[in-house]
């Protein structure tokens, strides 16, 4: 039986193969190449998030969910509310790319949706460091839905904004991304990349297996917005990387997701490690 040492080894491995295959192909990809290979199906570009993105997200939404109601973290709130809001901008931007949508109104909804999605990461390693919980086990539902409700809300709200044209423009075809996109995308990237070093910082603590895959999960997704930055034309190699990446981080965030406690427990305000304790059986590798 492979031990849990090797298993996180060789969960680390896939995120330098992206950075090195980004860095390959920005190397080796002229423009006038990259226009030539650019594969863009927009049905199957669709499907796949919603598969691998909505999909899982509402898995991992709904073990949070749980977990939440029965042991009141926080940090297990922010997390579902986060991977919720990334899950939904990601499906919703995957079937608008066409009518009645376009590419504006997708980026649109993806980047600035990424940006909200890592607000919840970056609150939720916070809350983690504090060991934070609800103990008002009664005010829970309502928590709950303020933080659901409103982080699907707001996605709502900003998708038929951007349907109307009332939202700045990200992408302006023929001339490209605009520098307000770069500033979305650059926060994001920033906001996702700490997340993944604060889990990480935790997971040292800790030694939970939870705390590595989500980093591991939050780091794929960084990489794939930074891939952002190198992409020469919609659907080339370049922007193949930056969807994959964030494909992949959704099944492994559920995995480990999985193994959240039925019963969440902060053992002691002294102990970073105690923020996420688990008292079930483990159904992830640890």
């Amino acid at each position: 039986m492979i031990s849990p040492n090797t298993t996180r080894r060789i969960g680390v491995v896939p995120v330098p193969i992206f950075v090195a295959l980004i860095a390959i192909f920005d190397v080796i990809l002229p423009t006038s190449v990259a226009a030539s290979v650019a594969f863009n199906p927009l049905l199957v570009f669709a499907m796949l998030q919603t598969l691998f993105l909505f999909g899982t997200a509402v898995v991992v939404a709904y073990i949070s969910l749980k977990s939440y109601l029965s042991g009141g973290s926080r940090t297990i709130l922010l997390l579902g509310s986060g991977t919720l809001a990334w899950g939904f901008a990601s499906m919703v931007a995957g079937w608008l790319l066409g009518p009645p949508g376009g590419p504006n109104v997708a980026v649109t909804i993806s980047n600035s949706g990424a940006l909200f999605a890592s607000l919840f990461y970056i609150a939720s390693a916070t809350t983690t460091m504090r060991s934070g919980s609800t103990r008002d086990s009664k005010s829970r539902k309502s928590k709950l839905l303020l933080a659901y409700g409103g982080a699907v809300g707001f996605l709502v709200a900003l998708t038929v904004f951007a349907l109307l044209g009332a939202t700045p423009a990200f992408f302006v075809p023929g001339a490209g991304s605009t520098l307000l996109r770069q500033v979305v995308v650059a926060a994001g990237l920033f906001m996702f990349s700490a997340s993944s070093i604060l889990f990480m910082r935790l997971y040292h603590d800790s030694r939970s297996g939870i705390l590595f895959w989500y980093s591991m999960a939050l780091a794929l997704t960084t990489v794939g917005l930074g891939a952002f930055y190198f992409g020469r034309t919609v659907g080339d190699p370049l922007i193949s990387e930056e969807y994959t990446p964030p494909l992949l981080s959704g099944p492994l965030s559920e995995a480990h997701t999985a193994a959240l406690p039925v019963q969440y427990l902060l053992r002691s305000r002294n102990s970073v490690g105690s923020a996420l304790s688990i008292f079930s059986t483990q159904m992830c590798i640890q």
